[in-house]
């Protein structure tokens, strides 16, 4: 993306560099907006986010205060965050509203050496978050998917158990204590340097919200993308990392079919950071066999609960 003079001016007043020493190029794993390294000739290194998905936008106007005011969240959390720079709602020469934030280091990590170490480490972050009760953020948790839209998927050989899901996914929401949420956790959203998370970014969603969201999430993802015993792995380090948290699969079972229905598909930044051999067809495998899991706990869920 060419920058203009009013954008590279809005760079070098918030950089505190020299116009024609800034430099920009597109950084990997973006999929919902436009991110961008920016270099300035003395070395300044900062992550540049246009809010250019207009659909987005349309549905949520105040996405770059929201991400604004999430990262000052995390600051005040103690998380290993990107730190604000600046940001405008307006346009600054971008064409879209912009927001600059520092840039950490360490790189994504998807086929880690020891499996069980990063899955650990993993849990651990989240629960960091988790402890932050973020009372003053503006932002509560809303759901991305409307369970009584879903409709049970013509590629799957067993229609009932998808039938059951939506089902379930159609019961109110648990009550759960509220704290402060990333919205979107999962591998591709976490840096890791020398075997330890060195930072976590992407915090344009995070708000208040239940502790469990996250939890399933990124328990999805993982499901999807290694199988459903290491998002069991996930889920048991997290409970190490908070005493007394017990989740309910309710949140489960509404993030499959999130990301399931109609059907699911690999995520593109995956293939990006090195993840290969993704296909639809593995993805509806593991799909089906995670969701045989997760019925089967939600049913030991709802007996001890009776």
């Amino acid at each position: 993306m060419p920058l203009t003079a009013a954008s590279r001016a809005w760079l070098a007043d918030a950089l505190d560099a020299a116009p024609n020493d800034i430099r920009i190029e597109p950084m990997a794993g973006a999929t919902s907006s436009s991110v961008y390294a920016v270099r300035t000739q003395p070395g300044v290194d900062a992550v540049l986010r246009l809010f250019d998905n207009a659909a987005w936008l349309a549905d949520e106007p105040d996405l770059v205060a929201h991400e604004a005011a999430a990262l000052g969240e995390a600051d005040r959390a103690g998380c290993p965050a990107p730190r604000l720079i600046a940001w405008s709602a307006e346009d600054v020469g971008f064409g879209a509203p912009a927001l600059l934030m520092s840039r950490l280091s360490g790189e994504v990590v998807l086929s880690p050496g020891d499996q069980a170490a990063w899955i650990e480490r993993l849990a651990f972050a989240l629960a960091a978050i988790h402890r932050h009760p973020a009372v003053d953020l503006g932002w509560n948790y809303f759901p991305w998917f409307e369970p009584a839209d879903a409709v049970i998927p013509a590629w799957s050989p067993n229609p009932s158990t998808w039938d059951s899901a939506i089902a379930i996914a159609r019961h109110p929401a648990p009550v759960e204590t509220t704290v402060y949420i990333h919205r979107d956790f999962h591998p591709v959203n976490v840096l890791w340097e020398s075997g330890e998370v060195s930072g976590i970014v992407d915090w344009v969603n995070a708000c208040r919200g239940p502790a469990s969201v996250d939890v399933a999430h990124c328990r999805c993802n993982l499901a999807l993308m290694y199988g459903a015993a290491v998002a069991d792995a996930f889920l048991a380090a997290y409970v190490t990392a908070t005493p007394g948290f017990r989740h309910d699969p309710y949140w489960d079972v509404g993030s499959l079919l999130e990301w399931a229905l109609p059907q699911p598909t690999p995520y593109r930044p995956w293939a990006e950071f090195g993840l290969s051999g993704m296909t639809v067809a593995l993805m509806e495998a593991r799909a089906e066999a995670y969701l045989a899991r997760l019925l089967a706990r939600y049913e030991d869920w709802r007996l001890e609960r009776l």
